[in-house]
């Protein structure tokens, strides 16, 4: 038998790690196989706790920022719902997504890669979303398709395994290889809803309904010609070329929609994050060699992606002069101008990086990433207050882009307000893994935070469960 690649070996690790905790979090209610809100919920902070333990994910502002708030755009028509939906990028090239109990939506880079134009990735975080508003997990585990909590965990491993290693669809849906005859057909049945669900919430946030067929038929093309490396966000989708053809009635469907496609703040900003992509997580000289064809062609995506490269880099003064080309030929983008902003902030022109971000702005208060820049900019220049006001109207994003919370507990600290500044640095240290500094900030917060009876209730809970974790993690490094 050969042994595992590193990827199998860490993929088997997650496997047992997810497993054990949708045990733990599930195991009192196994009878019925069925759980409450709440409890889904927990459940769901759970598996992101171990998937930031096993997959890196991407930190870049903008990338996150923009994907959130193409999210964001379906979800404001999704009605009344009980989740907070959250996005994230995982720093994978292979095309895959999934979604996990509680409202956590995940994209592979890949993915991105892979697509077109914003309304293809529209299409499948709608989908996505679908899923988890249909509460398939739940509703699976409920009617008895899901066999057991193993083969739940199975499923998540499954996939995760599957974009480590480009595994075969077959592998990806291995860890239900026991329920399959008795859920395949259930599983048409819920992507033959989702869709349903997905298209029409996809369509009222003013997207073409043409764009779902066209996504799963770029996969189905891609597939073709990668057939070493098969999308593995296919392999959980079956019968594509028929689903394919199914999205097309159904967008045909819809066919009232046509012509009425609503061009978002964000459409044009698509090729940039793609670009944001290739230039922070690629190869440089394969990033470099692209992003100069570009150039040549006056690009606007291969000059702010160019920008981006030398950024990372280390070379400011090229970062700033490809940024400046790039406002130039597409003037009217949040999404270069606060790239602008960090470059300006970077370089220590304080003034200049605030007009640029204040700029970016007016031009879309909800770029999530600008606000948070032009607080790093009110912090150096002395506003602490207007820069810890800037932070707050985005921390319900923290979640997803943790930095806030970094920022939001230096600020208090800077004011005085020390009980808080523990609180939010214990939270981003909670996000980063660190259970040792999380639980020191945690501990000084509940101290410092006796008025609040709600955060006293939340901090007790918070460093129990960490405590419980650090303590299993000793217990586990001492028998290695």
């Amino acid at each position: 038998m050969k042994p595992l690649t590193r990827a199998a070996r860490v993929c088997l690790v997650i496997a047992t790690v997810v497993c054990f905790t949708f045990t733990n979090a599930v195991a009192p209610l196994s009878r019925s196989f069925a759980f409450t809100l709440s409890e889904e919920n927990e459940l769901g902070r759970k598996l992101l706790e171990k998937i930031r333990q096993h997959m890196q994910l991407v930190e870049d502002g903008e990338v996150l920022t923009y994907v959130q708030s193409v999210g964001n755009r379906i979800v404001e028509h999704l009605g009344t719902t009980p989740y907070e939906f959250r996005f994230f990028v995982i720093n994978e090239p292979v095309p895959n997504a999934f979604a996990i109990p509680g409202g956590y939506v995940f994209v592979f880079r890949g993915l991105i890669e892979v697509l077109e134009d914003e309304g293809e990735l529209a299409s499948i975080l709608s989908h996505e979303l679908a899923h988890v508003q249909a509460r398939h997990i739940e509703r699976r585990m409920k009617e008895g398709r899901i066999l057991s909590v193993a083969s739940l965990a199975g499923l998540l491993a499954g996939i995760l395994l599957a974009s480590k290693t480009g595994a075969s669809p077959a592998l990806a849906l291995g860890g239900a290889a026991g329920a399959q005859s008795a859920a395949l057909k259930y599983s048409r049945e819920f992507e033959t809803e989702a869709d349903q669900i997905g298209l029409r919430n996809l369509c009222e946030a003013g997207y073409d309904p043409k764009d779902m067929a066209e996504a799963m038929q770029r996969l189905e093309q891609f597939r073709f010609l990668n057939n070493a490396r098969i999308p593995s966000y296919l392999s959980t989708h079956p019968a594509v070329a028929e689903r394919v053809q199914y999205l097309k009635e159904l967008a045909y469907s819809h066919k009232e929609w046509f012509g009425k496609k609503r061009v978002s703040p964000t459409a044009m900003d698509f090729p940039l994050m793609k670009a944001a992509l290739i230039a922070d997580y690629s190869e440089p000289a394969r990033a470099m060699e692209r992003f100069t064809a570009g150039v040549k062609k006056r690009e606007a995506e291969a000059f702010y992606g160019m920008g981006r490269l030398y950024m990372r880099q280390g070379d400011n003064a090229q970062a700033l002069s490809m940024l400046q080309e790039a406002v130039r030929l597409r003037p009217g983008s949040p999404f270069i101008l606060s790239s602008l902003g960090k470059v300006y902030h970077q370089l220590g022109r304080l003034p200049e990086a605030q007009k640029a971000l204040q700029t970016a702005l007016l031009m879309d208060s909800s770029t999530i990433i600008a606000q948070y820049r032009l607080a790093l900019v009110l912090q150096d220049q002395g506003k602490r207050e207007e820069a810890l006001e800037h932070l707050q109207s985005i921390q319900r994003y923290a979640l997803s882009f943790p930095d806030i919370d970094y920022q939001m507990g230096i600020i208090l600290g800077q004011n005085n307000r020390i009980g808080l500044a523990h609180y939010h640095l214990g939270h981003y240290y909670e996000s980063k893994q660190d259970l040792k500094l999380a639980l020191f900030h945690y501990q000084k917060a509940r101290v410092l935070l006796r008025d609040s009876v709600e955060k006293m209730n939340e901090l007790d809970k918070t460093i129990k469960v960490l405590e419980k974790e650090k303590k299993e993690s000793v217990s586990h490094q001492a028998r290695r």
